[in-house]
């Protein structure tokens, strides 16, 4: 069976909430984002939780199997904040919202805000901005 269809970010309204979703944050995508960045350091493995910015990273890459994002779409900012601790083998919750859309001389800006939670409790919160050009502009 295909996957379903991705909307298009410049589709999605303000106010767009994207339907909640579970994963399971494992060993292998906090090595993938440690290699990914050439992040050596051992202390994550030693306490047994992950980088607040792999789950960030992970949350985004779950917003992106329901959106599409065109092709020449600019990540303009990136806000997280941390408000837990995360262990590996957690389960995890991911929620999102367009939270402004914006045209600009001819621009669509984007501001994305998501949570992730732990056990029902807030762990990661972020914003992300993109920025990307109407499908069917030119340059």
């Amino acid at each position: 069976m295909p996957p379903p269809a991705k909307t298009l970010l410049t589709d999605l309204p303000k106010g767009h909430q994207f339907p909640a979703t579970t994963f399971v944050l494992t060993g292998d995508d906090i090595a993938r984002y440690l290699d990914a960045v050439g992040d050596t350091n051992a202390v994550y493995a030693a306490i047994g939780c992950a980088p607040p910015l792999a789950v960030a990273a992970r949350a985004l890459g779950g917003l992106l199997d329901v959106m599409e994002l065109p092709a020449g779409t600019l990540h303009t900012g990136q806000e997280v904040e941390a408000h837990a601790t995360v262990p590996v083998g957690a389960t995890l919750t991911l929620s999102g919202r367009i939270a402004q859309r914006s045209e600009r001389a001819g621009l669509i800006i984007a501001v994305i805000e998501f949570e992730v939670t732990s056990a029902g409790a807030p762990a990661i919160t972020g914003r992300t901005t993109v920025m990307v050009a109407p499908l069917g502009a030119t340059s």
